[in-house]
């Protein structure tokens, strides 16, 4: 700690599960007056406005223009990366064949089966909400983040990571239950009912992988199944991997890759609050691990003296050490998994098992 007329300097550290970052605090002496341009009067505005000082008058407005700022994107990424870093490793036994697979965590993709009628609002309130609300009453689905994402023919869809698992079948009853609400799946029912396979094979001929044996067999599943229970999800559970959680973070966080349909500004209104993310209440708790360097305890010393393998960035005011957990020998690991999970019982966080 140092003093200076003004300040006094803390050193701390704040610790996420793939970096640290070493940085000064600085706290304002008694001696220091202490303005803040919060709640501020009117009289006080004119006064900081006569000065040359900005006083902002009107309020902020949530104009997002359907994409993710850096700023959500990185906390997308830190809130997988946490998901990830404190999910359990489990075996998932498939119903039927019984194969079993390691499994961590889930990804997992929800889309319309037909034109999208109603603002996206009003799908995720109705649909995503009781989708989420399902799977926690059935499969025990707590911790969770999801994106919203707007495909080339204006269509939302949302991208969701959770650490529980959630077979195909399961979801795709549920999603396709929740969307048939507002007439999704009888919409998609009344387009393919009366369709010939000729005209199934002109409509979708050049779409990417259809050969004609592979739209026969989607053509005759169809006709098998009324038309009645489209494919509108994909599931794809995840076992460990090196950097796994930074390519799925990166997956949903990604800047769209089609042009903002027409159909889309004209359906929805940029400026109104239309979350485009969303985590779970106990994942919003887990952010960082902040430590004063000069009261720092034994555990997290020991994190930082035996970390290997890092990445290292000086800044002006700080200085960024990235690294990855299972490139650290056994001990360090186990440092830092006694460091997080202590830090997660502390929010009460319970990964699922």
């Amino acid at each position: 700690m140092q003093t200076e007329n003004r300040f006094t300097v803390l050193k701390k550290a704040s610790i996420r599960p793939n970096k640290i970052v070493f940085y000064n605090q600085f706290i304002p002496n008694e001696t220091v007056e202490k303005t803040s341009k919060k709640n501020l009067s009117a009289k006080e505005k004119e006064f900081l406005l006569s000065m040359g000082i900005p006083v902002r008058t009107t309020p902020i407005v949530n104009a997002h223009n359907f994409e993710i700022s850096k700023k959500a994107a990185t906390r997308i990424k830190e809130k997988v990366t946490w998901l990830y870093t404190m999910a359990k490793n489990k075996t998932v036994v498939v119903p039927g064949n019984q194969k079993q697979f390691a499994f961590k965590i889930n990804f997992i993709t929800l889309s319309l089966p037909s034109t999208q009628r109603h603002k996206t609002s009003e799908i995720t309130a109705i649909c995503l909400n009781q989708f989420l609300t399902e799977c926690s009453q059935r499969f025990g689905l707590k911790n969770y983040v999801w994106r919203l994402e707007f495909q080339g023919n204006g269509n939302a869809h949302y991208h969701i990571a959770t650490d529980c698992y959630i077979n195909y079948h399961a979801c795709r009853s549920i999603w396709n239950r929740c969307i048939e609400k507002l007439g999704y799946i009888y919409e998609y029912h009344k387009k393919f009912n009366k369709m010939t396979y000729n005209e199934y094979y002109n409509r979708y001929k050049n779409s990417k992988g259809a050969t004609p044996d592979v739209l026969l067999k989607r053509y005759q599943k169809g006709c098998e199944e009324n038309w009645l229970i489209p494919n509108t999800v994909d599931v794809k559970p995840v076992n460990n991997g090196k950097n796994i959680a930074f390519y799925i973070s990166k997956y949903i966080t990604k800047p769209s890759e089609h042009k903002l349909n027409s159909i889309v500004s004209s359906r929805e209104d940029s400026s109104t609050n239309l979350r485009l993310w969303f985590c779970s209440r106990s994942l919003s708790k887990l952010d960082k691990i902040s430590i004063f360097l000069d009261s720092c305890n034994d555990l997290a010393q020991q994190c930082f003296e035996g970390l290997k393998s890092i990445k290292t960035f000086v800044y002006d005011y700080t200085t960024v050490h990235y690294f990855n957990i299972k490139e650290q020998v056994t001990t360090t690991k186990q440092n830092f998994w006694l460091l997080f999970n202590h830090y997660a019982s502390e929010n009460n966080y319970i990964p699922h098992t």
